[in-house]
């Protein structure tokens, strides 16, 4: 079976992880610490407002506390989004707002967003579908306009950039997902972006406990010669979600790789693009809003008209597809308003299929499911 997504590991990981092994300190240290400076350096951001969490899910939860949200409250979210999106929200006791998104890219617009907006409206929850960069100019105008916290989901879109600044950085918050089917894989694990110092300090103690950000315990203590070094106090309640170095050292690996597998999708991109432009009954993802922008290629998608047919028949060939995300407005739980609120959404639906998109598929691979998609269209016209 051709997987959907696959992760690309190998020998440069395994000696990152031994390093790790032979210094006997497994917890968050300083191979995090190299971690977060790296990844920040991918960015061209300061590592100052990166922290390294245990998942991109915990660190939406974790926006839910950093901005307060409330009951009283509305936040916005696209219908197109990951489910821990819509149950941060709900699990804050704000309402939980949908917008509908654009049929192509599949991501929400200030249009789109403007719509939703009321005064009750506290925040702005973004995906940039698939790497796709959102058209970030609008969006963020009409934030400012009406005061609302920008939180940018890039779970997906781990080197995308639009109009040269880096998706997730745009925003007051910005989130990425290291899981192991994502580009930069590290098992499971994430990395928050903070505009606000203030913000990132609260965001590391409730990461680690409480403690206080700024200060010094244990063996730090002991090495200060500090009396007691077992005294432990705290600025607020907190969890534990802070990264470890085993975590941290098969990032490393994977960040001097990233530019490399960037590529390879790139090239894998723009051959389903070639091959599926030119026929009437596919539709292909949009190009990017502006030359300036940079797609980190996580997803390829189509839209054909018999989509549920079209996945079977690439299962019973060998080939494994999806559609992400299922929309939170087909989610009972969140028993949102009438899906027929969100007419793209409902097409998009139906209608979209990602094909596997991954490093590791080799030229006879994508070949197959070209050729594949092509076969399936050209016997529906018969």
């Amino acid at each position: 079976m051709i997987n959907i997504f696959q992760p690309s590991l190998g020998a440069e990981e395994l000696k990152k992880v031994k390093e790790v092994f032979d210094s006997n300190w497994l917890g968050r240290g300083d191979v995090v610490h190299e971690f977060e400076e790296k990844f920040a350096k991918n960015l061209s951001i300061n590592k100052c407002n990166l922290y390294a969490t245990t998942s991109c899910t915990e660190g939406i939860f974790l926006a839910a506390d950093l901005f307060n949200f409330q009951p009283g409250d509305e936040v916005i979210a696209p219908t197109i989004s990951f489910i821990a999106v819509g149950s941060a929200i709900v699990n804050s006791g704000a309402t939980l707002v949908l917008c509908d998104v654009d049929r192509r890219s599949l991501n929400a617009t200030a249009e789109t967003i403007a719509e939703k907006i009321t005064d009750k409206t506290k925040a702005i929850v973004l995906n940039h579908y698939g790497g796709h960069p959102c058209d970030m100019d609008g969006i963020l105008k009409l934030a400012k306009r009406h005061n609302l916290h920008v939180i940018e989901d890039s779970a997906c879109a781990v080197h995308s950039f639009y109009k040269g600044r880096a998706c997730g950085t745009m925003g007051d918050m910005g989130l990425w997902s290291f899981d192991a089917m994502k580009s930069l894989v590290t098992g499971d694990g994430g990395m928050i972006y903070l505009k606000s110092n203030v913000l990132m300090d609260q965001a590391k103690e409730q990461c680690y406990l409480g403690l206080p950000a700024r200060s010094t315990s244990g063996i730090d203590k002991f090495s200060k010669g500090d009396d007691i070094w077992w005294e432990v106090q705290i600025n607020r309640t907190g969890r534990r979600a802070i990264m470890n170095n085993i975590t941290a050292a098969i990032g490393l690996a994977q960040v001097d790789k990233l530019h490399d597998f960037i590529q390879k999708r790139e090239d894998i991109y723009n051959k389903y693009n070639q091959a599926f432009s030119q026929i009437s009954q596919i539709r292909t993802p949009p190009g990017l809003v502006d030359s300036d922008c940079k797609n980190s290629y996580y997803f390829y998608w189509i839209q054909v008209r018999d989509r549920n047919q079209l996945a079977h028949y690439l299962k019973d060939n060998g080939v494994y597809t999806s559609f992400r995300y299922w929309p939170l407005s087909r989610v009972d739980y969140f028993s949102c308003s009438n899906p027929l609120e969100f007419p793209n959404t409902e097409y998009a639906a139906d209608h979209t299929l990602n094909l596997p998109m991954h490093q590791n598929l080799s030229d006879s691979d994508v070949e197959k499911i070209i050729s594949l998609v092509i076969d399936f269209i050209s016997e529906r016209k018969t």
